[in-house]
């Protein structure tokens, strides 16, 4: 069994947190806005996989650049609609995969259809993807983890759990400092 040893106070955290930003309202802005079950479940389907994209993306890329590429990722792609996507052509979305005002990954590219069929099928089971993610048991955030790596394209590793942080669920985000801590031990 792991046992857990000076685990130090989010308090502290918080606190040495402020003093480096300066601001409480900051910091607190910095951790992300979190929603209830009722707004998740409200967040169009096509928000989600904007934000996947958007993640998996900034994965091992500069940052900044997909942000300035980013317009382009919502004309090329329809705003992200779950439907569009799903009725475009292989050869779509191949000429998709060379268009200019987008980052031209082929590979992560093809997740965007890939993971617009996941969120239509859960869609279509749960009336929305929110609302699938919504009702996902709170004590089972690290199953939730494992069924987008499962079910999804490229959303193992941190990338699910930092869209999902993205788009307001209460999520724990698992860092370099904690997997290489001395704090777990056997």
């Amino acid at each position: 069994m792991t046992e857990i040893k000076n685990l130090e106070p989010f308090s502290d955290i918080l606190h040495r947190a402020i003093e480096r930003k300066g601001d409480k309202s900051f910091v607190l802005d910095m951790a992300g806005q979190t929603f209830s079950q009722d707004e998740l479940a409200q967040i169009p389907d096509s928000m989600w996989l904007a934000a996947f994209t958007k993640q998996i993306f900034q994965s091992g890329f500069v940052w900044r650049v997909v942000e300035q590429k980013w317009p382009g990722f919502e004309e090329v792609f329809f705003n992200f609609d779950i439907e569009k996507m799903l009725m475009m052509s292989d050869d779509m979305w191949e000429s998709k995969c060379k268009d200019e005002r987008i980052i031209r990954n082929g590979k992560k590219v093809m997740t965007i259809k890939d993971n617009a069929q996941m969120i239509f099928e859960i869609a279509t089971e749960h009336g929305s993807f929110g609302q699938f993610i919504a009702n996902w048991p709170k004590h089972d955030i690290i199953g939730l983890w494992a069924f987008l790596k499962k079910h999804g394209s490229r959303l193992g590793g941190n990338t699910g759990p930092y869209a999902l942080r993205r788009m307001g669920f209460d999520t724990f985000l698992i860092s370099q400092d904690i997997t290489t801590s001395s704090i777990l031990t056997n």
